[in-house]
């Protein structure tokens, strides 16, 4: 019987975050918070890994780990920082203001060359096994970045009583500054389609709704 271990394999996460609330109250409510956190990974003195491609870009730098369903195949998410505001207004004639607005530190950008394995380096080490490629990175995971994204959300609606009815006009703007900000980038630098931009934030959406409950 085989029994595969992480050996001293760890993470070491240290985070921080503040955050207000103001209720309801003289017709307006606000929510806001601030996160600031580091994921360091960690192979220990025994050096827990099976492939050393890349490991001395990834001991002791931040940890990231691949989106899944997007379609892009390559955006790891890391972010060390966060920043959310959201609140609403009464405004006077019974309309509801309401707004949405988020920031965040860009994502790890992870340039590499693709190169025959164990022709690669001296510095990252070689695979245990002849033959194929491997991706070396350029960098250390977390030391580039894309761009900070930011986002706004506007939303408002006037509530309308008619009979036994409760009727609900709205107007939703989604991404309000239209944004275009950079959210993915062709990372495999010996490519012919190095850097170039592969997935942007969407565009303003304007949406009409009205909900009706009776």
């Amino acid at each position: 019987m085989n029994v595969l271990t992480n050996q001293d394999y760890w993470r070491n996460f240290n985070g921080i975050e503040a955050s207000a609330r103001k209720r309801m109250a003289n017709h307006w409510m606000m929510n806001t918070s601030f996160t600031y956190n580091s994921t360091l990974v960690h192979y220990g003195q025994t050096k827990a890994f099976q492939d050393p491609t890349n490991i001395s870009f990834r001991d002791g730098f931040q940890y990231d780990y691949l989106t899944g369903g997007s379609g892009l195949g390559n955006v790891y998410v890391n972010t060390k920082w966060l920043f959310k505001l959201s609140g609403m207004y009464q405004a006077p004639y019974g309309f509801n203001l309401s707004a949405f607005y988020n920031a965040r530190q860009g994502y790890p950008f992870e340039e590499f060359v693709r190169v025959p394995s164990c022709t690669a380096t001296v510095v990252t080490g070689c695979r245990n096994f002849n033959g194929g490629t491997v991706d070396v990175l350029l960098d250390a995971v977390g030391e580039n970045r894309l761009p900070n994204f930011q986002n706004v959300d506007f939303h408002v609606e006037r509530p309308i009583r008619l009979l036994n009815s409760h009727i609900v006009p709205s107007l939703d703007i989604f991404n309000l500054g239209n944004f275009n900000t950079i959210q993915a980038l062709q990372r495999q630098q010996n490519s012919t389609i190095a850097n170039q931009i592969s997935s942007v934030v969407a565009p303003r959406v304007i949406r009409f709704g009205i909900r009706v409950n009776w």
